[in-house]
């Protein structure tokens, strides 16, 4: 029986069937979550007398909505054969409006909300939607005009910056800062206090020397038993005068490389071993000075010092290039994927337009919610949670374990904190465990694996559950198998290596042990077929962390005679072939599109870099 046509465990039908309280669904693979998504949207249309749109639907991708828009297509198609004369009408309703339904991505909805909105939300109706190409390309000319900007302005602390980095990893660093500032929704000014609050004041200084200078003559007034003791006491006396001299102040650009080597000379040269009786002085000068790589407490609050000004002009960085990024997406009438989420946010900062959305949409099912950001949940708790509003409901899904766009901006405590408030407004928990999916010994493996994995490591700040879910930790939940075994043979196998088995050499770096890696992959592979006749390669894939690497792996099997298919893991559109084919279209459309143009002149099309 297929899954869509599998009837509900009790689980999933008191989650799908819940309609009277906020509900947050953590669900495993295989768990049959799009089963119960589909269950409650026809569940919803059962026992409320409302349009479809009022329903909104939220995916994680657009083929997703598609999928979940045909799924109920064939409920409905089900529901339809088997329904009464008098229930008819109205399902056929549904089905002929399901093409109107709000099942779209969290950016689709924005879409949906400023164009139907647009003088409330301050926008052009007809506005152009920049897709994530052309908004790169966009910021990163922007990036590169406020640098000379600033450059050519003679702010000192910008041009030592590019003097020490490098222009292009500046410009890149800046581009993912502003990116990461605007995904979680931040603003500039209060990042701005934040910055400044965060960094040590310089009236710090004279607390801690004092403390140093305590610590120092504690150090010195122990009696020294052996001549190199006493000569390495005398040795540190004289010293110090000019040591202490050196830390009174925190240092000017200038002086910055000698600083930092005469701290470092100052442990090199003068430390003594921790040994009585002397040791617990030692260890109190350590914690102050010397320790290693500059962590003592006073060099570490002089550069915290010396960093926040550059901190602060990177601040004012940022400001101008997001007014100017602002300035050029204006002249061109366009938003961006994070445009949506800020403006619709703004939106909805408004009562009036709040409590029409309220009446318009009364349902919101939200799927993959572990790898929502934190606009993203500001706008359901907003939309659905806001002065304790009753009459929207939010249905959540996800799980925490599968969070893998943290550099997209997804935050995995986004999918805690918001089933955290739900709760408190009344919501409900409710796990789905089952795995419809997998083979029975395949899940107790990874349940017993995983049981042990998922622990805080030995030198975590904190056993607090509320501390360590915000570094990303996530509690274990065992999986229940649901799928009869059928498959007696083994499911998993460790290959471990450090040797090649066809050489004798021992891996050197991490470029050795991919080769080795793929070696012993491909060997596998190999003898996995000779021993099965009926196998075939095609049977076989390989899955990788990310795809940096898999040149190396192409290579080891083209020299074992392995037939292989690379897959990229993106969309055709998304190709850089394709997207810069696209580029090249919409010039060859609109011979004012400054962003494809630049798009085409640097794609493999003309090979013409920045510089050229």
């Amino acid at each position: 029986m297929s899954e869509n046509k599998r009837e509900l465990l009790p689980e999933q039908q008191s989650a799908a069937h819940e309609l009277s309280k906020h509900v947050s669904v953590t669900a495993g693979p295989g768990s049959g979550k799009t089963t119960v998504l589909v269950e409650r949207f026809l569940h919803i249309l059962r026992t409320h007398k409302l349009n479809i749109d009022q329903i909104v639907a939220i995916t994680f991708t657009n083929r997703a909505a598609n999928e979940m828009r045909e799924r109920l297509r064939d409920e409905l198609n089900s529901i339809l054969q088997a329904t009464s004369t008098t229930e008819r009408p109205q399902w056929l309703k549904y089905k002929r409006t399901l093409d109107g339904a709000v099942i779209t991505t969290i950016h689709g909805f924005c879409v949906r909300l400023l164009r139907e909105f647009p003088v409330e939300a301050r926008v052009d109706p007809q506005f152009v939607l920049l897709d994530e190409h052309r908004t790169a390309m966009l910021l990163d000319a922007v990036v590169e005009e406020v640098l000379s900007e600033f450059i050519s302005g003679g702010h000192l602390d910008v041009s030592r910056l590019t003097l020490g980095v490098g222009r292009a990893r500046l410009a890149d660093g800046l581009a993912q800062l502003y990116r990461e500032v605007r995904g979680k929704g931040l603003s500039l000014e209060q990042l701005a206090l934040t910055t400044a609050s965060s960094h040590t004041a310089e009236e710090q200084l004279d607390e801690l020397l004092e403390e140093l200078d305590s610590a120092m003559d504690s150090f010195l007034s122990v009696p020294r038993t052996t001549p190199a003791a006493r000569s390495n006491r005398q040795r540190v006396v004289d010293e110090w005068p000019s040591v202490r001299q050196l830390l009174s102040k925190v240092p000017a650009h200038e002086q910055l490389a000698d600083y930092c080597q005469a701290v470092e000379n100052f442990r090199e040269d003068f430390r003594p071993q921790a040994r009585s009786p002397i040791a617990d002085h030692v260890h109190a000068l350590d914690a102050l000075v010397w320790d290693k790589e500059l962590l003592g407490q006073v060099p570490q609050l002089c550069l915290d010092v010396f960093a926040r000004g550059y901190a602060l002009e990177m601040i004012n960085v940022l400001t101008r290039i997001d007014d100017r990024f602002k300035e050029e997406k204006q002249k061109i009438s366009a938003l961006d994927f994070d445009d949506l989420e800020l403006r619709t946010l703004a939106l909805l900062e408004q009562p009036a337009m709040l409590s029409r959305t309220a009446e318009r949409y009364r349902f919101f099912l939200v799927d993959e919610f572990q790898d929502t950001n934190a606009v993203q949940k500001q706008l359901l708790e907003r939309l659905v949670l806001s002065q304790k509003r009753n009459s929207v409901n939010l249905f959540i899904v996800g799980d925490p374990k599968q969070s893998i766009y943290g550099f997209r901006g997804a935050d995995v405590t986004v999918f805690q904190n918001m089933t955290e408030l739900m709760v408190e407004a009344g919501g409900v928990r409710k796990p789905l465990l089952q795995n419809f999916r997998s083979q029975p010994s395949l899940i107790h493996f990874f349940n017993y694996l995983f049981e042990r994995l998922f622990q805080p490591e030995e030198d975590a700040p904190s056993s607090d559950k509320s501390v360590l879910r915000t570094l990303g930790y996530v509690d274990h939940e065992s999986s229940e198998p649901k799928r009869e075994q059928d498959d007696v043979g083994p499911l998993v196998e460790f290959l471990v290596s450090t040797k090649s088995p066809e050489h004798s050499y021992e891996a050197r770096n991490e470029r050795d042990l991919r080769e080795l890696d793929a070696q012993q992959l491909a060997i596998r592979i190999n003898s996995l077929l000779a021993e099965n006749p009926q196998l075939k390669y095609n049977d076989i894939a390989l899955l990788f962390r990310a795809m940096t690497q898999v040149q190396t792996y192409e290579i080891a099997f083209r020299h074992a005679n392995i037939p292989y298919q690379t897959v990229l893991g993106r969309g055709f559109y998304e190709r850089d072939e394709i997207s810069d084919l696209i580029q090249l279209l919409r010039f060859l459309d609109n011979r004012t599109d400054e962003i494809a143009l630049a798009a085409v002149l640097r794609s493999p099309l003309c090979g013409i870099s920045d510089n050229g």
